[in-house]
């Protein structure tokens, strides 16, 4: 018997690319981020130990491999942590935002049927 393969919620690909991306992002500035002049870099559970409310290091794991999103307030107490604006995290995602091909626009034919009604 094989196992099948779990897919969780359902992503788009842009979400995918997005997620992953400001995963880079968070693994930089962590990476780059020395404790308190120790020389030591900040870990996966120093920082997941910042959040509030506190999250496990494994979370902080799948938002660097952008396996899961990183919500708007996460990322704000990321922000602070660090002392990097939250533009630092997300400049990579809007430029990749610029190059995804967005859907048509639908409500100009809809409008302009119920005018003809």
């Amino acid at each position: 018997m094989s196992k099948r393969k779990y897919k969780g919620r359902h992503k788009t690909e842009t979400d995918t690319i997005l997620n992953k991306s400001i995963g880079k992002k968070i693994r930089e500035a962590r990476e780059n981020y020395i404790v308190l002049n120790k020389k030591k870099k900040c870990t996966q559970s120093k920082l997941a130990n910042a959040l509030y409310p506190p999250k496990t290091f494994q979370q902080v794991q799948k938002y660097e491999q952008g396996r899961n999103g990183v919500s708007t307030i996460i990322l704000l107490q990321m922000s602070n942590f660090f002392n990097k604006p939250l533009e630092y995290f997300t400049s990579d995602a809007t430029e990749l935002l610029g190059k995804v091909k967005l859907p048509n626009d639908n409500s100009v034919i809809v409008s302009e049927s119920l005018e003809n009604v």
